[in-house]
């Protein structure tokens, strides 16, 4: 089952915040994501590729990023220490 967050309507670094802190909670699972902000995209790759975590999915449609993530119980490992660069 692909659980959907839409989160559009918020502003960076919500978005990324949120959907970090939805990951740490699930062992398996897959994620659909709906946002607006740009800023937001690298952080949340960086994101998912330091938490061991596969993109489906990145792409932009009409202004709105759409991003699916996998996350399976071999990359519940913990994740590495997250430093942000850019963004916000």
């Amino acid at each position: 089952m692909i659980e959907e967050m839409d989160l559009t309507r918020l502003e960076c670094p919500e978005p990324f915040m949120k959907v970090v802190a939805k990951l740490m909670k699930i062992d398996n699972g897959e994620l659909k994501i709906r946002y607006k902000d740009a800023k937001c995209r690298e952080m949340l790759l960086e994101a998912m590729r330091l938490m061991n975590c596969k993109v489906l999915e990145d792409s932009q449609q009409d202004g709105i990023f759409i991003m699916h993530i996998k996350k399976e119980s071999g990359s519940s490992e913990k994740p590495k220490k997250i430093e942000l660069t850019g963004g916000c």
